[in-house]
């Protein structure tokens, strides 16, 4: 097979992207578990979003931001937090790691475009963003992780 055709793990190991996959599901449970005990709520989501909005997300986020995550906070700070700890928990024991590295992607986008962290930088949702890219495109779940036995049951993209 050429270079430029099949997957990606055609031509990888998943032992390529697994430390990305630890670290990141590592630093993703980690934060959802610290909102989780640490009272994390909307009251506290609320006065982050509307500082973003007032000085730092990016200009197409902003209407989202005001119209939609600010008045409806308490629902956001649950779904931030039950999202980071599914992701890092996915993320840790190797299942359906794909579908938890989009997720985690999707969120570490979410936190980019609302705190304005440039997306060609080494700012902290961007690495992450880049290891989870990295865990997807390598399917790092199948080294020492549950992929590995749930390849042929899951669908091609989530394991």
């Amino acid at each position: 097979m050429g270079i430029l055709r099949g997957a990606i793990e055609d031509y990888s190991s998943p032992l390529a992207g697994l430390a990305a996959r630890l670290y990141a599901g590592y630093f993703f449970l980690k934060a959802g578990l610290g909102k989780f005990t640490g009272g994390f709520g909307g009251a506290t989501l609320r006065e982050t979003l509307v500082k973003w909005a007032a000085d730092g997300a990016y200009s197409i986020y902003v209407p989202f931001l005001q119209k939609v995550a600010i008045p409806h906070a308490e629902i956001f700070a649950a779904l931030v937090t039950l999202g980071e700890c599914a992701v890092g928990a996915a993320l840790l024991l190797g299942c359906a790691t794909r579908f938890a590295a989009l997720l985690g992607i999707f969120l570490c986008l979410n936190f980019a475009f609302g705190s304005g962290a440039p997306l060609l930088s080494v700012e902290q949702p961007i690495v992450f963003a880049v290891f989870l890219l990295t865990t997807y495109a390598t399917a790092a779940g199948r080294a020492l992780g549950l992929d590995w036995i749930l390849k042929r049951r899951l669908p091609r993209w989530m394991a």
